[in-house]
């Protein structure tokens, strides 16, 4: 891992694990992209991309198409007509940034760089910075814009980055859209002559519409274990826009970050914006060589340090039997329940508030109800933590109801504009988290209700889009940052929350997986996955979100839930793939269904510490078979999962194929050391060369069928 350039060659080298990354400055002393893909020995290789870089561009596009045209960041420059990362408005109205070469800093452990252009009349500054990981084929990429003049500057549009990739090769794109319970849906298209863009501008999520997070590989060759795939991933969790773009010159480029529509922002003299960052990474084995960087890079890395290599509880919520009816004797009923099952976390979800008996008034208002709790909700923490149990809370700070005392002593704080009417969502208004009064105001409630409840868990809830970006009162250039200010106030809570907290764990949900992005994902120990737990629906949810995102995060509806209609081994099984919670009505069950919960708990106790620690391959996916097969391989390859699922088959006699495993130790021995539906399974020993060149013949032949199988290295035994 290192980080090089060459003044002999004007060229910048980026050597990564497997991976090389490679640009220069041209002879119009313009930065150019010249290499992304396997590994290179050095500058040297890169001689055939450079014969062009000392041609001058004359004039016209003819000589444009001769010189290497490919600019590191777009912004403007003569017969570039791809889509422009950075636009500026300068104060005597030109647009559009023409931007050389000045200089270039390289740390001292030559992880990350940082590269200075300028523009060639006005006083423009824009650093280009790239970071690289050790042992990762990942580059983390951003931009940081500058006004050192005395006079203002617009900008129209300012991107993270602009990507290149081979000419006159087709590309596939995979990306994932959704809605509300079915986030996550892997959608995939090959690239034509012109602009496909993955966007979202529902103004504070960043889905589950679309998702910013593609993929692309070459001639669409790419599976799960083989195969060039190049990823981008934007860490932004409002609105962004990723274009994808084929010229009819062959040239293929992605340029991504928040989104322009409706946004501007005013860069006053020495100002500084910098954007979101954005991950880039490329495996040329597929798709699962894919999802083991970035697991690498969550556990590693971005994850809180907190949740990164620790367990994550098993929870309970109140919602389940509950909803909003809750008060003292009912939570203290159910936490003792929670606790006989083995639970460690117990939430209290919405309904503690003043007047909160539906969802139509008491939003706001973030403190406990005295009818209900007339005590507070300190013994109930206490109560819980007597049972040996972490205590958390559900918060929707984001919003209110206008029929709350919050709304009616701060009408002003809601985003509105002067000449509409305001609409409601769920009956909720959004509050203005761009203005300070309102920022701060959150801050101590946050502040209040973790010290004040001892809160060991914070559950923050978001339930709707916004339709208004309306600001009375205040200058033009505030309402046009607007839907920028709202994410970074969120962020800054979020930061807020983990540096005062360090021990707090904390659940991002937004009305199920609307902001499971890598924004959000250094603040989050659990990312709500979706609302929806119907076990086939989870199967398709969890495939999208494990593409992205490490298990040991996918939270949300309670993953044993009352499917009765499905078999319990089957809604268990699926259970253990993420951070469990028990999905069920405590209070209703009958003393056999109480004993699975209380066994299922126990096993997964045993076994979380392989799966929450692991890669996951999908090797056969619910999407495209009648079969789901995920291996779960613990990070040192000393022990694996194997789980599979049957949800769609039509013929009474089929046999699933024989499934063979990838990720092992070669040379090694495993043993099967637990099959709970199959006992005659354990005690046999396979070589790692067996099990993936042969397989193994899963007993998937009706539907509802599944199956969990581990194995471990037999030294470890």
């Amino acid at each position: 891992m290192e980080i090089i350039y060459s003044p002999q060659h004007h060229t910048f080298l980026i050597q990564m694990k497997s991976t090389t990354y490679a640009f220069a400055v041209n002879a119009d002393k313009r930065l150019v992209h010249l290499y992304w893909g396997k590994k290179l020995n050095g500058i040297n290789d890169l001689t055939p991309l450079c014969d062009n870089l000392n041609m001058k561009m004359t004039e016209g596009s003819l000589s444009r198409s001769l010189t290497n045209d490919r600019y590191e960041y777009h912004a403007g420059e003569f017969y570039s007509y791809e889509e422009q990362a950075l636009d500026v408005r300068f104060a005597d109205g030109v647009n559009g940034a023409q931007l050389v070469f000045r200089d270039y800093e390289i740390s001292k452990d030559k992880s990350w760089l940082t590269v200075v252009l300028q523009d060639e009349y006005y006083p423009l500054i824009v650093t280009l910075h790239y970071q690289i990981y050790e042992n990762l084929d990942l580059i983390v990429r951003h931009a940081a814009i500058h006004n050192e003049g005395d006079a203002p500057m617009i900008l129209e549009k300012v991107q993270s980055a602009s990507f290149h990739f081979q000419r006159e090769v087709s590309y596939r794109l995979t990306h994932y859209a959704g809605s509300w319970g079915a986030e996550y849906q892997r959608k995939q298209q090959f690239l034509d002559v012109c602009r496909t863009v993955i966007q979202n501008n529902h103004g504070n999520t960043s889905g589950p519409h679309a998702v910013p997070f593609v993929m692309l590989d070459p001639w669409g060759k790419a599976d799960e274990l083989s195969g060039e795939v190049y990823l981008l991933s934007l860490h932004w969790s409002g609105n962004f826009k990723i274009t994808c773009e084929r010229s009819s010159f062959g040239e293929v480029t992605v340029t991504a970050g928040i989104h322009d529509d409706g946004m501007r922002m005013t860069l006053q003299p020495g100002g500084c914006y910098e954007t979101p960052k954005i991950t880039a990474g490329y495996s040329c084995w597929g798709f699962g060589g894919i999802r083991e960087q970035l697991y690498d890079y969550q556990l590693d890395y971005i994850l809180p340090r907190r949740c990164a290599h620790n367990p994550f509880p098993v929870l309970y919520n109140s919602w389940y039997p509950y909803e909003f009816l809750i008060d003292e004797e009912k939570i203290a009923g159910l936490i003792d329940r929670a606790a006989d099952i083995g639970v460690e976390l117990f939430v209290v979800d919405d309904g503690w508030m003043p007047g909160r008996s539906n969802d139509r008034k008491g939003l706001g208002d973030w403190y406990a109800c005295k009818e209900c709790f007339p005590n507070g909700l300190k013994p109930l923490a206490d109560r819980a933590h007597e049972k040996g149990m972490k205590f958390g809370l559900w918060i929707e700070p984001e919003m209110v109801n206008p029929d709350s005392d919050l709304y009616r002593e701060h009408p002003d704080w809601v985003l509105q504009s002067p000449t509409r009417n305001q609409l409601l969502t769920r009956n909720q208004l959004a509050l203005n988290l761009a203005r300070e009064d309102v920022l701060q105001y959150l801050l101590d409630i946050l502040d209040r209700i973790i010290t004040e409840y001892e809160l060991d868990y914070l559950k923050w809830d978001m339930n709707r889009y916004l339709s208004d970006f309306g600001w009375k009162d205040v200058a033009q250039k505030q309402r046009d940052r607007l839907p920028v200010t709202l994410i970074e106030n969120v962020y800054c809570i979020w930061q807020h929350m983990n540096e005062k907290y360090p021990e707090l764990l904390l659940e991002n949900c937004a009305h199920g997986g609307a902001r499971a992005d890598y924004g959000m994902l250094k603040f989050a120990d659990r990312m709500n996955r979706s609302d929806n737990a119907f076990p086939l629906d989870v199967m398709l949810l969890h495939e999208g979100f494990t593409d992205m995102i490490v298990p040991k995060c996918a939270g949300g509806a309670g993953t044993l839930n009352g499917a009765r209609e499905i078999p319990y081994a089957f809604r268990e099984n699926l259970g253990f793939t993420g951070s469990l919670s028990i999905g069920a009505n405590l209070l209703t069950c009958t003393e056999e269904e109480l004993k699975q919960y209380r066994e299922s708990i126990e096993q997964f106790k045993e076994e979380r510490a392989d799966l929450q620690d692991a890669y996951v391959y999908h090797l056969l996916s619910a999407r495209e078979t009648p079969y789901a097969v995920w291996q779960y391989v613990r990070r040192d390859r000393k022990a694996f999962t194997l789980f599979g699922f049957c949800h769609g088959r039509h013929y009474p006699n089929s046999m699933i194929r024989r499934v063979q495993m990838t990720g092992l130790l070669p040379g090694e021995l495993y043993e099967c050391v637990s099959d709970e539906q199959f006992p005659e399974e354990v005690g046999k020993i396979y070589s790692a060369e067996s099990l993936m060149q042969i397989g193994v013949q899963l007993p998937l032949n009706k539907n509802f069928a599944s199956v969990r199988r581990r194995f471990r290295l037999v030294e470890e035994i």
